[in-house]
């Protein structure tokens, strides 16, 4: 108990000083300088790798340090775009962090570095494909061909990937970029022919895909293909008499899957392959569920002008709730598709019917629920506290009253219950619940947010110290991971202000950890590592941090200045901080249609404000080399149609200033280097 009270208290001060880290640079302080600031996140990461390879080499904490300094790496990259205002969360800032990253856990096999790295390669892919700080227009098969090269390497990961968690999110992430094509193709009318590829695609899946954990992923993408191209469907072609047949095909999804499902157990001999077949279950009925509410939906208001919430709410309880809880002899595949139905129509009429009918109605719910299994209990206790939550929302429009009574229903049922399931589900419903309390008031500060923030974690800090089930804790860290997350888009205080707070606390709890191992003379047991390649990467990260500042300062010292009109809006990026973006009037050249490398020519006004001629080169052959003259200057940049990204695109800020530099900012001076790349000096309003 004291070694594991210990390990956490140290990964938690970790956590925080690095949160700590982020926050600070993400606040942008005007007072340090550039080269201060990059200077303080190498050291950083220096120290961190030099404190897991010397005073920590023989200790549990050695491999964490260095995963925190593969981290703050990471961090430097992100300081030196926002220092230099490179794109803001570009896609070249996750690439370059992802191929160091990849590496060590290559090289040290960890399991966290490796689902690290993985999710850098997907924001990689991300923001290359939806840029945060410009926007492109792509030709429709360059667009299909990237967003399939973004599934073929997910899936090759998956094929090749050594780790089996790695294979399952790789897996996934493959199918999600299949279905991003699908989304793609459907929202901006491309694609045609890649419905019928991808019904095909799955169709291949679901026959020849044998491990459990690949099919539920593949049922689950299929189930959502087919749910869009239902509605497309019936939309495009039919009226309202049509969505009769939704509930005919919400029997038969269910009907299918009733028979899939009793093929899957048969199959079944563990532990494993239970949790994947409730996967199924829970799949099949949302599935079916949703094409049988909007069909009924949709009838009723075919069918009828004004419909009475009394109608519906009856037809919730007494056509679908009712038999779905007394009729036990049902498949429980029917009976949660009943359930499901019968819960969410209620919702849609829950605040319009009179308080003590549906008053009565929950408590007649929670009662009756705990007489049932454990999947139809539930569901049941998720009604009745939906229910609930909409009742005290509609009377008194206090949603911490609402949010905190929702966690103590949740809490209570997590704590009673004795199956482990159903303790898991409520345990992250009562994390989401007090998550959201922490930030129930985005804008404003008084006592209570503090009290509401400071009782999360200790909520967390329970979890962590005092539960034993691993997955429950690892539920408590992944939302506080994302308490941190929510507390960086939070504008209630400064980054800089939660910096310290986080930065205090994360050293406070080092300190305790390292004086409580002390005198309980507490031991860990540690992985050996192979030093010398992972110092190669080390090395190799600081002489890329330092040969890029370098090379920025001489662009900046040297480089040619220019004057050019822009016009701003303002945004924050991810691990950057907050920044303006920009829109030239250079950066669109009207009748062309374009694409790749391109180099233009501008030439200073009369005003002083450097203005476009025309492309000098493309894909580096030049185009109208005559129009160069004496004094013109060459600007490097990549073209998409009509629309030119330079790079400059960005200008960080110290936070909260945006919105002045936005109403401002008139003007934007670069600097051109010989070569022809530009980098943002400053802006200014003239």
């Amino acid at each position: 108990m004291a070694q594991r009270v210990v390990k956490t208290t140290y990964l938690l001060g970790l956590l925080f000083l690095v949160s700590a880290l982020v926050y600070f640079f993400a606040s942008n302080w005007p007072e340090l300088g550039r080269l201060t600031k990059v200077g303080i996140g190498a050291g950083f990461m220096i120290l961190f790798y030099s404190l897991s390879a010397t005073v920590f080499r023989h200790h549990f904490f050695s491999k964490w340090l260095l995963i925190f300094g593969a981290i703050t790496f990471g961090i430097c990259v992100a300081l030196i775009g926002q220092v230099y205002n490179s794109h803001a969360d570009s896609f070249l800032l996750f690439f370059i962090w992802f191929i160091p990253t990849a590496i060590l856990a290559w090289l040290t096999r960890g399991r966290f570095l490796s689902i690290f790295s993985f999710g850098l390669l997907q924001l990689t892919f991300w923001f290359y494909y939806f840029p945060s700080s410009y926007q492109i227009e792509r030709g429709e098969w360059s667009s299909f061909f990237i967003l399939l090269l973004f599934a073929v390497i997910n899936g090759m990961v998956a094929l090749l990937g050594r780790s089996s968690i790695l294979s399952v999110l790789s897996y996934f992430a493959m199918h999600s970029w299949l279905f991003v094509v699908f989304v793609q193709g459907i929202s901006m009318d491309r694609f045609h022919f890649w419905s019928y590829a991808y019904a095909v695609i799955l169709v291949l899946f679901l026959i020849y895909v044998k491990k459990q954990p690949y099919f539920i992923c593949t049922v689950l993408f299929t189930g959502m293909f087919w749910i869009v191209q239902y509605f497309r469907f019936v939309e495009r072609h039919f009226g309202g008499n049509w969505y009769i047949f939704g509930l005919v095909l919400a029997a038969i999804i269910v009907y299918i899957g009733i028979y899939v499902l009793r093929w899957m157990k048969r199959r079944s001999n563990g532990k494993v392959e239970k949790v994947f077949l409730v996967a199924f279950q829970i799949i099949v009925t949302g599935v079916a569920s949703v094409i049988a509410i909007g069909s009924i939906l949709q009838l009723l208001s075919f069918w009828f002008d004004v419909f009475s919430p009394y109608w519906l709410f009856s037809i919730s309880v007494f056509l679908f709730v009712v038999p779905g809880l007394l009729w036990k002899r049902w498949n429980v595949v029917v009976r949660y598709t009943l359930l499901a139905i019968g819960y969410t129509l209620g919702a849609f009429s829950v605040t319009e019917v009179s308080f003590i009918v549906i008053s009565v109605y929950i408590a007649g719910l929670f009662i009756v629920a705990w007489r049932m299994p454990a999947g139809v209990r539930t569901m049941t206790n998720i009604a009745v506290s939906l229910y609930a939550a909409m009742m005290m929302l509609d009377e008194w429009s206090d949603i911490r009253f609402t949010l905190f009574a929702v966690f103590v229903f949740y809490g209570i049922i997590y704590w009673v219950t004795k199956h482990t399931y159903e303790r898991l589900v409520f345990l992250i419903f009562s994390f989401t619940s007090f998550l959201l309390l922490t930030s129930a008031d985005l804008v404003e500060m008084d006592w209570m947010y503090v009290v509401w923030n400071v009782l999360f974690l200790c909520f967390v800090a329970f979890v962590l110290f005092f539960r034993t089930n691993e997955k429950e804790q690892s539920i408590a860290w992944l939302y506080t991971f994302l308490f941190l997350i929510l507390k960086y888009y939070e504008w209630v205080w400064s980054l800089l202000h939660k910096s310290m707070t986080l930065a205090i606390v994360g050293v406070c709890l080092l300190i305790v950890a390292s004086t409580v191992q002390k005198r309980k003379a507490i031991s860990f047991s540690f992985t050996k590592q192979k030093w010398l390649p992972l110092f190669v990467v080390m090395i190799l990260q600081s002489a890329f941090i330092i040969y890029v500042t370098f090379d920025k300062e001489q662009h900046l010292q040297y480089g040619q200045q220019i004057k050019l009109q822009l016009e701003p809006i303002d945004p924050r990026s991810l691990i950057q901080g907050d920044y303006v973006r920009l829109q030239y009037n250079i950066s669109t050249i009207e009748g062309v249609n374009e694409w790749g490398k391109v180099q233009v020519i501008l030439r200073k006004d009369e005003a002083g404000i450097h203005r476009l001629v025309g492309i000098y080169s493309l894909n580096g052959k030049k185009r109208n080399g005559d129009m160069y003259q004496e004094g013109d200057v060459l600007v490097n940049g990549n073209i998409y149609g009509d629309t030119i990204i330079y790079g400059i695109e960005t200008y960080f800020v110290p936070e909260k200033t945006g919105g002045d530099i936005q109403q401002r900012a008139r003007f934007a001076y670069v600097r051109v280097s010989k070569t022809g790349d530009a980098l943002l000096e400053k802006v200014s309003e003239q």
